[in-house]
């Protein structure tokens, strides 16, 4: 079964829930490896010296910063309950008849486990909290 046809066609190309998932899961692999380098790149400013470090801290202490928390965050979640998807079709081919289900699955559950997680990490951010 594929996309509804409002999404089937971009550059007329039918694009599955396979692709999607594969996708979704590249993305946010090389997202957390961006944000990998630029943490050890700010960790690493702690050898200029105490001045150095707390300017390069204080860059990420503002909200366009804690959006791409975030962000990084839901790219977290959503990569490792995908990876874990991906582990149980690995090892148990007879899984593969639960592909779509366990698809929905990781994407619900990225979404249910944001949906506090934002909250907690906007917080210090939003002044009626």
């Amino acid at each position: 079964m594929t996309l509804p046809a409002v999404t089937q066609r971009w550059f007329r190309y039918r694009i599955s829930w396979s692709q999607l998932a594969w996708f979704g899961h590249r993305l946010s692999g090389i997202g957390v490896l961006i944000y990998l380098f630029m943490h050890v790149v700010e960790t690493s400013m702690v050898l200029f010296g105490p001045d150095v470090y707390n300017t390069a801290v204080g860059i990420f202490r503002n909200l366009p910063a804690r959006l791409g928390e975030i962000l990084l965050m839901a790219a977290l979640v959503y990569h490792s309950l995908n990876g874990l998807r991906v582990i149980v079709l690995d090892f148990w081919p007879a899984s593969t008849a639960w592909y779509r289900p366990m698809t929905y699955g990781v994407i619900i559950a990225t979404v249910v486990a944001m949906v506090p997680l934002s909250i907690i990490m906007i917080a210090p951010f939003v002044p009626w909290w």
